[in-house]
This record gives structure tokens, sequence and C-alpha cells, in this order.
């Protein structure tokens, strides 16, 4: 390992870790040679496996031993890096002798020499409880706080509705508009808690589990209905091209896919000045996928904020002055539904020249009893 090796010196006497090291580093550090035999391991790491360094030293990274979870996730984040080179990021739930329930990040990689060849690996371990617990508190209260909030909404949103439709009696025109705009904003406020009740299933990994196989073209056909009136409203073009053969299918949870398609165009057509234009698009990809695509002439995106948007309650406007809606979780909950069905969103776009959102499904092979048929 050679110079990779001497950049942990300071943390180890070869084979554990000292008092100045403990300080230097509070990750747990494990490092392996290019056969995968551990050459340094470092004291957090080995008070959080619950092996010492002098039984370490040697073995193969993904053998080391001690508690099994994080045992497991070693193994695992080798096979991923042998797989596809990325460093492999999970976390575990670590049940310890000595303390309560905890939450352990482990992060591996490749370690590069001085020619930028691969020369070993490396496992960084995170105590993350605290983290861990305070998003699962965060998460828990706002869920409540949405339930909650659905009794009174959903009571506002029928009388507004029956009094729209004249169900309650006769109302003059103004007081249809009133009854009307009361109706509409019960729905958009609805929109918002649903955002709300769903935060905590992306971070557990809920989504994308109820698949279903359906025809490409009758899933396209439902999208835009939803937002065709607020477009209208703001004189924006609302329009969808379809360049996919009509029996393709794709193999997927329906209900989130859509929603996370939805949450795209209702971005676009929110950041979209009036006269402006959104275009969806879901086009066959020359290897056989399907790219799905929302296109809008709107502000744009600085390119500093393309990683950022997609986190959670992240706004790029300020706040306090901002002047678009909106709680910052549209695009944090498509992100997570498209990365449960193993894609991933891109953005394209440029301050003041519009954005370009899509993602890429692979399609589904044709049921027994037809194109269009749905598995029992």
């Amino acid at each position: 390992m050679g110079a990779t090796a001497e950049l942990f010196a300071g943390s180890r006497d070869h084979a554990g870790g000292d008092e100045r090291g403990d300080r230097a580093i509070m990750d747990g550090i494990v490092l392996s040679d290019a056969s995968g035999r551990v050459v340094l391991i470092n004291a957090t790491a080995e008070a959080l496996l619950g092996i010492k360094a002098f039984q370490a030293l040697g073995k193969q990274m993904a053998a080391l031993g001690g508690h099994s979870e994080l045992q497991l996730a070693l193994a695992i984040g080798i096979q991923g890096l042998v797989d596809d080179d990325q460093p492999h990021v999970q976390v575990v739930e670590l049940h310890h002798s000595q303390r309560d329930l905890m939450f352990v990040r482990v992060a591996t990689s490749i370690v590069l020499d001085h020619a930028s060849h691969p020369s070993g690996h490396m496992a960084v371990i995170q105590d993350v409880t605290e983290v861990h617990k305070s998003d699962e508190l965060k998460n828990r209260y706002l869920s409540i706080v949405a339930h909650e909030l659905r009794t009174p909404l959903t009571g506002i949103k029928t009388f507004s509705t029956l009094m729209a439709k004249g169900r309650l009696g006769p109302l003059t025109d103004r007081q249809r508009e009133v009854a009307e705009s009361i109706r509409e904003q019960s729905l958009r406020l609805e929109h918002q808690i649903d955002k709300l009740v769903n935060l905590g299933q992306i971070d557990k990994a809920e989504y994308g589990r109820d698949r279903e196989t359906f025809p490409v073209a009758d899933f396209a056909a439902t999208l835009l209905g939803p937002f065709e009136q607020a477009a209208r409203d703001r004189s924006i073009q609302l329009g969808m091209v379809v360049e996919v053969e009509g029996g393709l299918l794709l193999h997927a949870d329906r209900t989130d896919l859509r929603r996370a398609c939805q949450a795209l165009v209702e971005n676009a057509i929110k950041f979209t000045g009036e006269g402006g234009s959104v275009e969806v698009s879901i086009r066959r990809n020359a290897d056989g996928s399907v790219r799905l695509g929302v296109r809008d002439t709107g502000i744009g995106i600085d390119s500093r904020y393309h990683r950022r948007i997609f986190e959670k309650f992240f706004q790029v406007e300020d706040p306090l002055t901002r002047h678009h809606g909106g709680a910052g979780l549209g695009l944090f909950v498509a992100q997570g539904i498209v990365r449960s069905h193993g894609s991933s969103i891109q953005v394209s776009s440029k301050l003041g020249a519009g954005a370009d959102f899509s993602f890429t499904l692979p399609l589904a092979a044709p049921a027994a009893g037809g194109a269009g048929e749905r598995p029992d």
C-alpha cells in the first residue's frame, strides 16, 4: 500500500489505534491491500466491529468476524466495488451488546496509488445513530401532523364541492366562483399533505413495491389531466409526445411512477411563466429502454443547484422571499421513486433557459396472453 498506508500512520501503531489517532479520526477506518487483506484498522473500527486489531490484520476485509451485521455490510460493499467500481454506501441497524440499537454507516471505496491504479480498499464506518433517530423523529412528527390535517381538510373539500355544484342551494356566479376556489385550494393542500405522509416511506425504501405490467400508452394517457386547467389559467402550452409502439409494456409500480412523473410536471408548470410551454415526452431509446422526460421554457436552474434540488425540503429561492409555493418535497419524492425502480432522474438546465428532467426505464417482456394483458 505504501503511501496510502502512510496517510493513516498517525492513527495506528501498525496494529491498532493510539490516543492521538483516535482524536484525529473519529470514524472507523479499515484499509486493505490489493489482495483484500487488512493492513490497517483504527480503534474506532475495532469498537464498532467488536474485534481486535491483532485478529483482523492479514484477514480479508469481507471476513473479519465481529458483529455479523457489519461483516455483511463490508462483504456487500466489497462486492459492489467489484461490480461497478463506484463507492458503496449503506446504513446498518446494529444490535450492540452494551448500547441501545445503533445505526452505522458503512462506506467502501477503492484506494488508488500514486499512478491512479487500484491498490486496495477502504471502509469508513460511522456511528450515525443520533442523526438517524433525529430524522426518524422529524418524519414521524410530520406524518402525525399530516394525518391530523386530513380530517378537517376532508370536510372543507366535501362541503366546498357540494356548494360549487349547487347541491346545498342556488348560488350567484360570484358565490360559485368562491366555492370553486375553496375547493381548488383544498385539493392543493391535500396534495401537499400527501407529500408529507409519503415522506417517511422514501427513507424506508417502501416505494416501487406494488409492481405490475401495463402498456406505456395507457400510462401516458393519464398523466396530464390534473394540470390542464392550471396550464390554461396561465396560458402555458402543455403537450405530450409519445414515440413508442402501442404494445410496449412497463413493469413498475404504476401509482408511484405516476406520482413521480406528475411531480416533474407540477414542478415544470410552477417555474414556467405565462405564455411558456411544458412538454412531456415518452420515447424509446436505441437500447430498448424508454425515456420519460419533462421539458419546460421556465426560469431554469443554476448548475450549482442541479444536485441539491433533489434534497429534502431544499428550495433554490429564499424561503422568506420566494414567489413560488411548495414545500421542497416534489423532486425529492420523485427521485426516491425513480431510484426504487433502478434508475435516476437527470437534469439539464441553465439559468434563464428552461429545464429538462428525464429518466429511463427498461421495457417489460410482452405477457403471454397479449401485449396489453396484465399478469394475475
